[in-house]
């Protein structure tokens, strides 16, 4: 037991009891046109009184349920002792590459500031770097503030992300499509992960292999997107550090999509066929975290004292704003029962206990 771990265990022991229980989301689901109004009974109170000025619905529901997972994700990096913080920073860059992807995406769609702002990850008009002490505020008004996808590489060239970015320039420029960027933010953040995660000699095993498993779900995901999309050199959208290797996901990848995913490690059968039947890929991403979630959240939770106890934290908030959301939109959009149901996962690797 690692002793800078005493502390903080309590303390988020006691913030975990400020969750949404699945009783609540639940009965949420029913009276969803008072969404805002029950939500602002709850721990989301602060969000929402914060945010229900400045945005109207449906864009006010993103903001506040993205601002009260980064609320919950500052909770976790101020948790991590000191031996563990460059790592768990490294793990929240994931919401720096988020944003990123989409103020890139913006710029090709020509989106405004305006439409964009609204769905970047933050809290309290906070980035999600500023809690990992990466990219700033100021940083992030810099690039919505550029006119196209050269200004936004040209503006975080002092990051690592801005020099992973910069060798595909000229072809996004020329193609318009910044596929081969987003791939190379998802390589680059992988890598400074399991790199952090060695440097720092995590010791605990469960964590190396949550991080080996959830390159595979990005690798399958890579795979099945390049099969849709006709890409030709697949081996190239392969992430490094997977139990899965490039040559098995290639080759079974060569095969098709359905092949391929005959021959995954994962018991996601449902979700195949209804890929098979409707061809919407978000069943698969969604039935690769569920099982990945299924896997290790519920021995996260349990490992007192730890760095995967933080784990366990974090993704619980996670799961909680993905689960809001998909109430949230399932119904505003009417979107099938169906459909949504299959979309839910808090119902299947959380429990209450």
């Amino acid at each position: 037991m690692a002793l800078g771990y005493v502390g903080k265990y309590g303390q988020l022991k006691v913030l975990s009891t400020e969750f949404l229980s699945l009783k609540f989301m639940e009965e949420l689901e029913q009276k969803w046109d008072d969404f805002i109004k029950i939500l602002s009974g709850t721990t989301y109170r602060r969000e929402v009184d914060e945010f229900s000025a400045l945005y109207k619905i449906p864009d006010l529901i993103d903001v506040v349920l993205n601002a009260h997972m980064m609320r919950t994700m500052q909770s976790a990096a101020f948790a991590a002792p000191p031996e563990a913080r460059s790592f768990i920073t490294a793990y929240l860059s994931k919401w720096d590459i988020e944003n990123i992807k989409l103020i890139l995406s913006a710029k090709v769609l020509g989106y405004t500031v305006e439409q964009t702002e609204k769905f970047l990850v933050v809290q309290h008009d906070t980035p999600a770097g500023i809690l990992a002490g990466i990219i700033t505020k100021d940083d992030y008004k810099t690039m919505l503030a550029q006119k196209d996808v050269e200004g936004v590489v040209n503006s975080v060239l002092k990051y690592g992300y801005g020099k992973v970015l910069l060798k595909y320039l000229d072809s996004a420029k020329r193609n318009s499509d910044i596929s081969e960027m987003v791939l190379a933010l998802d390589l680059y953040y992988y890598n400074v992960l399991i790199e952090e995660y060695k440097l720092h000699n995590i010791t605990e095993r469960i964590i190396g292999e949550y991080i080996a498993e959830s390159i595979d779900v990005r690798n399958i995901m890579n795979m099945l997107k390049g099969i849709s999309y006709g890409y030709k050199n697949l081996g190239q959208y392969v992430i490094k550090g997977g139990n899965i290797g490039e040559k098995e996901l290639t080759e079974i990848a060569s095969k098709g999509a359905e092949y391929m995913l005959d021959h995954i490690p994962f018991k996601i059968n449902d979700a195949i066929e209804r890929y098979k039947s409707e061809g919407f890929l978000g069943y698969i991403e969604n039935a690769l975290r569920r099982e990945l979630y299924k896997k290790y959240i519920s021995e996260f939770r349990h490992s007192s004292f730890s760095l995967a106890f933080i784990f366990a934290y974090m993704l619980r908030g996670e799961i909680e704003r993905d689960e809001l959301r998909n109430i949230w939109f399932s119904r505003y959009y009417n979107i099938s029962k169906d459909r949504s149901s299959a979309l839910k996962i808090a119902k299947y690797v959380l429990s209450e206990n």
